[in-house]
């Protein structure tokens, strides 16, 4: 190398080392551990996350810094300076894990480990690199105490406790080692077939456990075992695989000792089969002693039976009253219980019976209640009975049946009896009846029950339609009470504010924008949960309970309207449903004007839905109630048109804005020829009496495409929007809302 080449190499050898430091400098700086460099006791540079770890807020404040300002005091600093001189000076790296101190005082455990850039000389300088392990040492301190419980319950269970894979003992609690006679740690390592008399029986265990144990199922399951010592022992042995369908991971069995209970029931079986011997000689000294009995009653019977006659007979249709219908089942069923025969009670109510009776007098309906009397006398055998309880209610006794089917036979002729009409004076009416049926012994083994049920049973029948017959379910009578739990939580429903609206959007089907939202009530039950309408409104309406619960629906609705106007959104009409019941109130309007006023809701943004079956009535009171509505400016719409069968002409009487076609025609339409037709002409017929037609239950795009086709002005569905709370509500309301009101208030 020549003199003039040697300024080139050592340019090209700084420039190098320049760029080496600067890349140091840049590993330092954005390292993710803590990086501290000291000399001679003082901080000569740390990184960025150093400070950050010790709350100083950049690196440059703590150049210069003595040592200490990292320790809990001078002391630990000198221990820790003791014992990592000798260390770092033999050129090894020092570790410890002590508390060390931030800079606003706080402390936390860090994990150190430094080491000296020149082990000869320790006072050119020290590197040390530390770790915030507070939150990890605390986690293991925390697994090592749940460790420590698991193991303290797994250890004092009173119960079993074994742990297998692939069939070898790998853990077992101490009361599995004692139940089973076996020292500490015996078992371990162990096969279980040691717990079963052979192979065949572990054999068989095996078959029965393990399909349940691989569908990832609970076994449950009593089996004899057997001691180390060979004594029997009987087990009830619960199991569950730590992974469904991979056996390998192993399975946790509990094992519960159990043979003093199968030895009771052993013992009381034999107790038990000895007192049936008894009971079965009894029972028959009783049955012939009971036949004597009878013959003797009988012969009494004949002797009274003309004057008992009148007290046990209905006056109108003479046919057995309660009193000799009781009788006359309680001999049934006693009968039945000795000869091991079913008896059938049918219980009949004539359908709209006081439809007849107030329309065409008393004297009509008592002559038409001799002629079902003697309709049901001529259809029954001899021997079964037919009384009257009173007004239209019969009960017919069948005893000594084989089978239920002999019930639904005699069901059907009573009701084919009755299907024929009933001349009376020239006038011919009909009549049908629901039956109810109830059997012994299956539905009661007591006349009170049976009547009861057989009841219940004819409800149900009118449930279904009328003109019918139901067999007794015992969820008729759970049915029953839980109608009369809703009813009663139904009445303090409202004072404990726990019902709530939920909203459904209505939108344009030229544009999607909304247009109107309807409000549906749904009842927050602190047991039961979020209670749909479908479930306590026909309680609510049979109670009268409809009443204020409508009332508070329409205020409820107008003030949440005005809530939302509030926090900024456009006026949209909300909708309200009104029941019946609810429309027929004679201050009806005056509760809306109130809820109008009180919220201070416009009123032509206030739409009230009504049945079609409010207008079929046609009531002069009807006209009154929906003109009053509509000069006060509230909208008027019918809900669900269509179902009635109703005629649109109708509609010309009535003030109404609105025309809500019920979703079982949108349902099918893009399917259904039949319904496509009818909407298709509702939607017609309706924009010729000016009304704005709303399609309801559009739920999908097919049906959308349609309704749009063909005119409809609105919609409402789950393809729209389903039902949601109000907050909710006005989310959807922000990316549907409309460019300004909907309607001038």
């Amino acid at each position: 190398m020549n003199a003039s080449s040697q300024p080139n190499s050592v340019a090209a050898a700084s420039s190098d080392e320049a760029r080496l430091v600067l890349e140091y400098r840049a590993i330092l700086e954005n390292a993710s551990v803590a990086i501290l460099f000291t000399r001679q006791s003082r901080v000569l540079h740390c990184n960025a996350r150093f400070a950050e770890m010790f709350g100083w807020s950049s690196p440059e404040e703590l150049q210069g810094q003595p040592g200490s300002v990292f320790w809990l005091s001078l002391e630990d600093y000198a221990e820790v300076g003791r014992n990592a001189g000798p260390v770092l000076a033999a050129g090894q790296s020092f570790e410890v894990e002590r508390p060390m101190r931030r800079k606003d005082g706080s402390t936390f455990l860090c994990h150190i480990v430094a080491k000296a850039v020149n082990p000869a000389a320790t006072t050119e300088g020290t590197i040390w690199i530390g770790e915030d392990v507070t939150d990890r040492r605390r986690a293991e301190e925390t697994t090592r105490q749940l460790m420590l419980q698991q193991q303290a319950i797994l250890e004092n269970a009173s119960v079993g406790i074994l742990f297998t894979q692939e069939g070898s003992i790998r853990h077992c609690n101490a009361r599995m080692e004692q139940m089973f006679g076996w020292g500490p740690g015996e078992l371990i390592g162990q096969s279980a077939r040691v717990f079963f008399a052979s192979d065949e029986d572990y054999g068989l265990f095996g078959q029965e456990a393990g399909p349940v144990l691989l569908s990832g199922n609970q076994l449950d399951v009593e089996w004899a075992n057997v001691r180390k010592d060979g004594s029997r022992l009987w087990c009830r042995i619960l199991a569950r695989a730590v992974v469904p369908g991979d056996a390998t991971q192993g399975t946790i069995w509990t094992t519960e000792d159990v043979s003093a209970r199968r030895e009771a029931q052993l013992a009381l079986m034999q107790a038990h089969e000895e007192l049936e011997n008894r009971v079965a000689e009894r029972t028959a000294e009783l049955a012939e002693t009971n036949l004597r009995l009878q013959e003797e009653v009988a012969e009494r019977q004949q002797a009274e039976e003309r004057v008992m006659h009148l007290a046990n007979h209905d006056a109108l249709t003479g046919l057995p009253n309660r009193r000799l219908l009781i009788d006359r089942l309680g001999q049934a069923l006693a009968l039945a219980h000795r000869e091991n025969h079913q008896v059938a009670v049918l219980f009949m109510d004539l359908d709209r019976f006081k439809t007849i009776n107030d329309s065409l007098g008393h004297m009509t309906g008592d002559a038409l209640l001799q002629n079902v009397a003697r309709r049901l006398s001529e259809t029954l055998r001899e021997g079964d009975t037919v009384s009257r309880l009173g007004g239209d209610e019969f009960v017919v006794v069948l005893p000594s049946l084989d089978q239920p089917k002999a019930a639904e036979k005699v069901a059907l002729k009573l009701v084919d009896a009755l299907a024929p009409p009933i001349d009376l004076g020239g006038q011919e009416l009909r009549v049908s009846a629901s039956i109810g049926i109830s059997l012994f012994p299956e539905d009661g083994c007591d006349t009170e029950t049976l009547l009861r049920n057989a009841d219940s049973a004819m409800y149900h029948a009118k449930d279904m339609g009328r003109n019918n017959y139901q067999f007794f379910m015992e969820q008729m009578n759970v049915a029953a009470a839980e109608r009369l739990r809703l009813e009663n939580d139904l009445h303090r429903a409202l004072e404990r504010q726990e019902f709530e609206l939920h909203f459904q959007p209505r939108v344009s089907v030229a544009n999607g924008l909304a247009c109107g939202i309807e409000a549906l009530i749904r009842w927050r039950h602190p047991e039961r949960g979020l209670v749909l309408p479908g479930h306590f409104i026909p309680v609510a309406e049979d109670t009268g309970l409809i009443v204020p619960i409508g009332e508070w629906v329409i205020n409820e609705a107008c003030r949440q309207g005005t809530a939302w106007c509030a926090a900024g959104l456009p006026q949209i009409p909300v909708a309200v449903n009104l029941s019946p019941r609810q429309f027929r109130q004679s201050n009806l309007v005056d509760t809306v004007a109130r809820a109008i006023e009180r919220h201070g809701w416009p009123c032509n943004l206030l739409e009230l839905e009504i049945t079609e079956g409010v207008l079929m009535q046609q009531t002069s009171d009807t006209l009154k109630t929906l003109e009053a509505l509509n000069r006060l400016g509230v909208g008027l719409a019918i809900d669900d048109f269509g179902t009635g069968y109703s005629s649109l002409s109708y509609l010309k009487r009535f003030p109404v804005d609105f025309l809500k076609i019920d979703q079982s025609f949108v349902r099918d339409i893009a399917v259904d020829p039949d319904d496509a037709t009818i909407v298709t002409a509702i939607i017609g017929l309706a924009h010729s009496l000016g009304l704005t037609v709303v399609a309801e239950g559009v739920e999908n795009a097919s049906q959308l495409d349609f309704i749009r086709d063909a005119g409809c002005d609105e919609a409402q569905g789950y393809h729209i929007g389903r039902p949601m709370p109000a907050g909710q509500m006005a989310e959807w309301l922000l990316a549907n809302r409309p460019s300004g009101p909907l309607r001038n208030a």
